[in-house]
């Protein structure tokens, strides 16, 4: 098995948005009357989100800039720019059957970051309202859970994202995402972390973002919360990945390496196979060659493996395994 170290994170907030605490109430709110913007997610970003109106800031307050000086203070919410989603539609291919479905998608347009947030989609007369997740491969090990009730309901959403260690600074910024009345999704900007420094494998951070909305609909109260908590650990990239097939003795069959993210969708193991042993090799500056192992034996349906991406992020290969 893999040591693991205890790291140091350094934490730079660089927004006046905080990830924690938010909290979103507004008692006895008239549904046809108001609307308060559902916290949905977060979008991750690796620049910070640039949404500031500077103009319309020094438009009302030129009054209080004298010799050269701008300082930006007092409540400036107001000033804070949304950026929009717009709403796509793909068409997307099952690994597991092979069929394509169409599949609508929001993407915030020329902003590279990485999705996870629980859009509600509203229904008409044939199909019900229900809630998807918008998500990135980058988001590894994710769900969604919902708890229902008549009178309350919460959405609680879970994920990791693996960053490879490098020696350079790198920063994810943490944008809260919300959808409005008529259905528009939308981020604001956020803080962010950097992981400078950090070199050892193991967990970084682990954050959560909450919000809790009350509205008064047809003289009932309900509640709706929603809970995300997303972590950024560090693994140190596979150099390649080598599956041994063993038989009921402990025998090798037959062993092959593969460098990572090439492995088949799906593996046919051979007759005389009762259990799969996965090597992850990897080099680790102050450990060396490190070999990780997993065993799957025949009830297993699949094979994850990672590979690293040019983005820096590590992310699942699937392998499907079709025993005999």
């Amino acid at each position: 098995m893999m040591k693991r170290k205890s790291v140091i994170l350094i934490i730079c907030i660089l927004s006046i948005y905080m990830l924690t605490g938010c909290q979103l109430a507004l008692e006895n709110m008239e549904i046809n009357a108001a609307y308060e913007d559902r916290l949905i997610g977060v979008f991750v970003t690796t620049e910070h989100l640039d949404l500031f109106d500077f103009e319309s800031y020094l438009h009302d307050n030129i009054r209080g800039i004298s010799g050269g000086n701008i300082i930006v203070s007092g409540n400036t919410q107001k000033y804070e720019g949304r950026l929009y989603a717009e709403l796509h539609t793909k068409m997307v291919t099952s690994e597991v059957t092979g069929e394509s479905f169409k599949r609508e998608e929001y993407v915030f347009p020329d902003v590279y970051g990485i999705p996870y947030f629980a859009v509600t989609v509203t229904g008409d007369e044939i199909i019900e309202s229900y809630i998807t997740t918008m998500s990135d491969p980058a988001i590894v090990d994710g769900s969604m859970h919902i708890h229902a009730s008549d009178d309350s309901g919460k959405t609680v959403l879970e994920g990791t994202i693996y960053v490879t260690p490098g020696g350079k600074e790198r920063l994810y910024y943490f944008n809260p995402v919300y959808q409005s009345a008529d259905d528009r999704v939308y981020t604001l900007a956020g803080g962010g972390i950097s992981t400078h420094g950090v070199q050892s494998e193991g967990s970084v951070m682990s954050q959560t973002l909450e919000a809790t909305t009350t509205v008064t609909e047809n003289g009932e109260t309900k509640t709706y919360g929603i809970s995300v908590t997303l972590s950024i650990n560090i693994m140190i990239p596979p150099e390649k990945i080598v599956l041994l097939e063993m038989d009921t003795d402990n025998n090798l069959i037959s062993r092959v390496e593969y460098m990572p993210g090439s492995l088949p969708k799906s593996l046919l193991p051979n007759p005389e196979t009762a259990y799969i042993i996965v090597e992850t090799h990897k080099k680790c500056l102050s450990e060396g060659d490190i070999v990780a192992r997993d065993i799957y034996s025949k009830d297993a349906e699949s094979i994850k493996t990672f590979f690293a991406r040019d983005d820096g992020l590590c992310v699942n290969h699937w392998t499907y395994i079709e025993w005999p």
